[in-house]
């Protein structure tokens, strides 16, 4: 059985029978809706000073700007003269629910960087708001937004991000969970120091537990990372990271040849192969070309032009199959590796540099083999970071506030807050309808 307030309709409430009932759905049947509209006790309640029956004494207006108003009842007591209104939290959860819709409208459209005034431009076709107001509501809403936090936190990516408020550089440290691609902590420091990272992971991970992290190659990860966590640690060092580093070992504007012992270094732990067979086959022309200067510079930009082309079929034959590039097995790249390991003696500076480097750091860019589904590059974070402060973007914000606001967006996103079905401004300004002020 269903108790509910009497709602006593007259010719202008009664169709709005359906939406008084939805909204006086938590009240009893010792509540009425009256005639004038008038929203209180059927029967007064005792004096809270004398305990005394008090008697009805009309109303206070409760309103909300744009959207209407209820009468809320009144109470008297005649022996003591106390005074007494009724509870007026119907109205109050019914303005808090359309402001927090507003809210959560608004959270949207900052995540998508629409500037506030665009925002009051199109509120005009919806609400009309002005920015200052939306500004204020925004900021109350963030300000209550809560996160669901993580659990059981075993694989992570750590990296750093450096926007800017202002012209004040700013350093944004982040740890993000690899099963669920969510930001465990994402925090914004003045200063990126060994003491600042330290206190970062030890407040935000457990370091009494084995942890997987994968970092990119900056030199003081190392000695903080084992400060740490200790022996509850195993560091694998972000192989899209080293790419990029062997990238730059060499010329921007390579030999055939160059271009070839590039592609074998990075074939040590991604499959290359198919880019090593074409480069194997230009190689020898070049040895032929090579003997006339003019002859080889007309042909080795018709060479690399057509080595580039292949590479950017070989990249959209793998979207097209939605596939990585192929990870070596651990016995190929030690194969790889110990093959150009042989030849070192012969290679240039950096190479030589680059090798040692990678001989020094074996176990940290191996760890991924020996745990199934481990990640072996930070492209997770990466991801993370081109979604939530774009390259283009972290420059422009002027205040720390909303560097910060936008952090937040990016994991709310993340945790799914916005998802799911909702009500609409539709449905809420219905709610509203028998409240219209006339």
């Amino acid at each position: 059985m269903i108790i509910m307030v009497v709602i006593n309709a007259n010719f202008n409430t009664f169709p709005e029978i359906p939406i008084l009932g939805y909204v006086f759905s938590g009240f009893g049947d010792e509540y009425e809706y009256t005639i004038d509209n008038i929203f209180r006790k059927k029967n007064p309640p005792p004096c809270p000073k004398c305990d005394n029956k008090m008697v009805h004494n009309g109303f206070n207006l409760h309103t909300k700007k744009g959207m209407g108003g209820i009468k809320i009842g009144k109470y008297q007591c005649k022996s003591c003269g106390k005074n007494l209104e009724e509870d007026p939290s119907v109205w109050e959860e019914l303005k808090t629910l359309f402001i927090n819709l507003l809210g959560e409208f608004y959270q949207m459209l900052r995540l998508n960087h629409v500037a506030y005034n665009a925002i009051s431009k199109l509120m005009q076709f919806i609400f009309p708001q002005s920015k200052s107001t939306i500004f204020r509501e925004f900021n109350r809403a963030m300000e209550n937004a809560e996160i669901p936090p993580l659990e059981n936190i075993l694989i992570v990516h750590y990296d750093e991000q450096f926007p800017k408020k202002g012209r004040t550089q700013k350093y944004r440290l982040t740890i993000l969970d690899a099963k669920t691609k969510r930001p465990v902590a994402d925090e914004l420091f003045d200063k990126k120091d060994p003491e600042t990272i330290k206190r970062f992971l030890s407040a935000n991970l457990d370091t009494s537990k084995p942890l997987y992290i994968v970092t990119d190659f900056y030199s003081s990860y190392p000695s903080v990372l084992k400060e740490v966590f200790g022996d509850n640690l195993i560091h694998q060092y972000c192989l899209f990271h080293l790419n990029k580093l062997i990238v730059k070992d060499f010329p921007r504007y390579t030999s055939i040849a160059q271009e070839l012992l590039k592609y074998k270094l990075l074939n040590i732990f991604y499959n290359r192969e198919k880019e090593i067979e074409m480069l194997r086959k230009l190689e020898l022309e070049e040895i032929e070309m090579n003997q006339d200067e003019e002859a080889y510079k007309s042909w080795i930009k018709i060479a690399k032009k057509a080595f580039y082309k292949y590479l950017h079929e070989l990249e959209l034959a793998r979207r097209r199959n939605k596939e990585n590039l192929e990870l070596n097995s651990l016995e190929k790249a030690e194969e790889n590796f110990n093959e150009l390991m042989d030849q070192i003696n012969s290679f240039d500076e950096e190479i030589k540099k680059r090798l040692k480097m990678i001989n020094k750091h074996w176990m940290n860019l191996t760890a991924f083999q020996y745990f199934e589904g481990a990640p072996a590059t930070n492209n997770a974070v990466e991801n993370y970071y081109s979604t939530s402060l774009k390259t283009h973007r972290k420059k422009q914000f002027r205040t720390e506030k909303g560097i910060i606001y936008q952090m937040k967006l990016a994991s709310m996103k993340r945790a799914g807050m916005f998802d799911g079905v909702k009500p609409t401004l539709f449905d809420l300004f219905g709610l509203f309808r028998p409240f219209a002020i006339h």
